[in-house]
């Protein structure tokens, strides 16, 4: 009879062996399902307001006309004067070699925003209502066309700029001039 209480008892740990290794799996495997991506918290309110032309930022769109455009300091101011019959707003032109980062980075770089995250948060909670085009930028599961150019100005709220990005693209076919802000 010894000889079959061994057998039995070495089934008995193999099985107790198995049952433990099965629960600190389960164990694991649940912890490791609970873990998501970061995702973006919602900024303060405040953050998504429009900056205005006065918002401190580094720089200012007219400063990127005269650096990039080559143009006059006047003509850079005159470009978006209400005065001479403009209206205020300049078209951001998306193309080849843009991404979502950079894009956010230079809104809030130049004044557009007050700050990129509420942009970006934005962007991933805006309707989207047209569909990506083929490289298109990402935001979340919402898609902003590149070789377009969207109407902006530093009097839009995040959520304003974001549906301007998401659904009012205004689209070019491929140019030399790859220029990020038109007046």
């Amino acid at each position: 009879m010894k000889m079959t209480k061994k057998p039995q008892n070495k089934v008995y740990i193999v099985a107790a062996i198995l049952v433990v290794g099965l629960i600190v799996s389960i164990g694991v495997l649940h912890r490791f399902s609970t873990i998501s991506l970061p995702t973006i918290s919602k900024p303060s309110e405040e953050s998504f307001q429009a900056p205005g032309k006065n918002w401190p930022s580094q720089k200012k769109v007219e400063d990127y006309f005269v650096e990039k455009l080559h143009m006059t300091s006047q003509d850079a101011k005159d470009s978006r004067s209400l005065s001479k019959g403009n209206d205020g707003k300049i078209n951001l032109r998306l193309t080849q070699g843009t991404t979502l980062p950079a894009l956010l980075s230079n809104l809030e770089y130049y004044g557009f925003v007050r700050d990129q995250k509420a942009l970006e948060y934005a962007l991933e909670h805006t309707a989207d209502t047209l569909p990506g085009r083929t490289y298109a930028l990402k935001a979340g599961n919402n898609t902003v066309d590149l070789y377009a150019s969207y109407s902006i100005s530093e009097d839009m709220t995040a959520w304003e700029i974001a549906d301007q990005l998401l659904n009012h693209p205004s689209y070019f076919a491929y140019d030399e001039y790859g220029y990020m802000f038109m007046p």
